[in-house]
């Protein structure tokens, strides 16, 4: 603005009647006293009701106004701490979205080289939108520049732990032009997470399992599963962590166990009075095909009747019902019955056997509500073939020595992955990694359950027990199954298995 138009600008308010200069400072003084008023809300709230508490009662008033606060939050913790906590933390994250982080935002995103220069000198930064709070730390919630990807920040998350002043800055994409920078303030998978008793499993669509890096329980929709791999070395946590899941899914009715343990211990002892059928026979392999020829003859009866009897012909189709049971065949050591280096010719027949019901299983068990869980410690193309392994939808890797052995569990994802099974310490006995419904591999720790908590649930348990024979299949004491689903004689039961 040039002098001359200055002059004639201010010659033009002069000019004004006295009336409309003062109602316009007026209403700009209004206008500016209520933004004040605004940015100063909360000062202003709590002196109005101080003011009023006094004017009203006295001291009492402000003795009131003292105690009752405190007293009402602690009432309202105790009667509904749910809400409670979902209250404090959306005003903590309130608080830390405008002062904590929002008033150093720009500062950061600059001093990370996360901005954007524009023509002028200026520059833009990527949005805060919002801060939740997490077990594991605050969680920014932030919306990209155009331009920019979640690997832009994944480069810099060392720079931004050390602008925020946190341990660790873990990097996720929420969705197309979002990112979430967890600011890891306590490593939640250091210690064990252990477990006096284990709530039921009601829905076998979410199913908790273990705790991720953030806090959270994890879950996994066993509905349309026909199997899942798991691999570790020995002490890894591969039982202990298949224990806990065990314990939630058998105080399900509609759910039965089947259990061929070849460590030939007593691991999987605890689950024998819930079991349908228990196995602990590592050298026995025939009354170990018995124990999976029969849940092979259940779903042969199940995929040829099913349509008929049901009006599905697939079974996650139909609601859970105690009377046609979800079935979990674990298999631990699996490799104490596919390897067949070292054994004789009639025990490799029993193998190959064994090794081919499994197969079968994997690849047609979803439609028949048959899910097959196979743990080894031994994850290679000798123990645990391909062709099962390959068609195994869930896998877990726990602790493992070699990159080889990581792919073999988990496939060629764990190649370009930043988390890897080779990683985990060996004392962290139960930390694994597991895929997201999204295929990102992350870490998770599974809980603890001891033996006797476990024999417990069990034994508390053992009414909801059904034979699979009561559900078509074959009856251990018989050879195997034929093609059309029914069995050949045996001359009596090995020992090691009960049913």
């Amino acid at each position: 603005m040039t002098v001359t138009n200055l002059l004639t600008l201010v010659k033009t308010v002069l000019a004004l009647p006295r009336k409309r200069v003062n109602g316009a400072v007026s209403l700009l003084t209004g206008w500016w006293l209520i933004r004040l008023l605004w940015r100063l809300r909360i000062l202003v709230t709590a002196t109005l009701v101080v003011l009023f508490a006094y004017s009203t009662l006295g001291w009492v008033g402000l003795v009131l106004l003292a105690v009752l606060p405190p007293v009402l939050s602690f009432a309202w913790r105790v009667l509904h701490p749910q809400s409670h906590t979902w209250f404090v933390n959306r005003l903590l994250a309130r608080h830390r979205l405008r002062h904590t982080y929002g008033s150093r935002w720009d500062a950061v995103m600059v001093a990370c080289n996360l901005h954007v220069p524009v023509p002028g000198g200026d520059h833009l930064t990527p949005t805060l939108r919002k801060v939740t709070l997490a077990p594991v730390g605050d969680v920014l919630h932030v919306r990209l520049l155009d331009g920019q990807a979640p690997a832009d920040f994944a480069r810099q998350a060392d720079e931004l732990a050390h602008a925020f002043g946190v341990p660790e800055v873990r990097v996720t994409s929420a969705g197309p032009g979002r990112v979430e920078l967890v600011l890891v303030l306590l490593d939640v998978l250091a210690e064990p997470v252990i477990l006096t008793d284990v709530p039921p499993v009601t829905d076998l669509r979410r199913v908790r399992f273990a705790i991720g890096e953030d806090g959270l329980w994890r879950t996994r929709n066993y509905a349309n599963i026909a199997a899942e791999v798991g691999g570790g070395v020995p002490g890894s946590g591969k039982t202990a962590g298949e224990t806990s899941l065990a314990c939630g899914l058998i105080q399900n009715p509609a759910v039965q166990y089947v259990v061929a343990d070849g460590k030939g211990g007593e691991d999987w002892s605890w689950i024998a009075p819930r079991a349908a059928a228990y196995c602990a026979e590592d050298e026995d392999l025939e009354a170990v095909l018995r124990v999976v020829e029969q849940v092979h003859g259940l779903m042969r009866h199940r995929l040829k009747t099913q349509k008929a009897t049901r009006g599905e012909a697939n079974f996650w189709n139909l609601p859970l019902d105690p009377n046609h049971p979800a079935v979990f065949l674990v298999v631990d050591e699996v490799q104490t019955f596919t390897d067949t280096k070292g054994m004789d010719n009639d025990t490799k027949q029993l193998a190959y056997q064994i090794t081919a019901r499994l197969s079968v299983l994997v690849k047609k068990g979803r439609s028949a509500g048959i899910i097959t869980r196979l743990l080894t410690q031994k994850p290679t193309a000798d123990a645990l073939p391909t062709a099962i392994r390959d068609n195994a939808s869930v896998r877990t890797a726990w602790r493992v020595m070699s990159k080889d052995a990581a792919e073999a569990i988990l496939g060629p994802v764990v190649r370009e992955a930043e988390v890897s099974p080779v990683d985990i310490p060996e004392a962290m006995r139960g930390v694994a990694v597991v895929a997201t419904d999204a295929g990102r591999l992350e870490r998770v720790r599974f809980p603890f359950v001891d033996e006797h908590t476990a024999e417990t649930i069990a034994t508390r348990t053992a009414d909801l027990r059904r034979e699979l024979t009561a559900f078509g299949a074959s009856a251990l004491d018989d050879q195997g199954a034929n093609d059309d689903g029914t069995a050949s004689e045996s001359e009596g039961e090995a020992a090691g298995v009960r049913a």
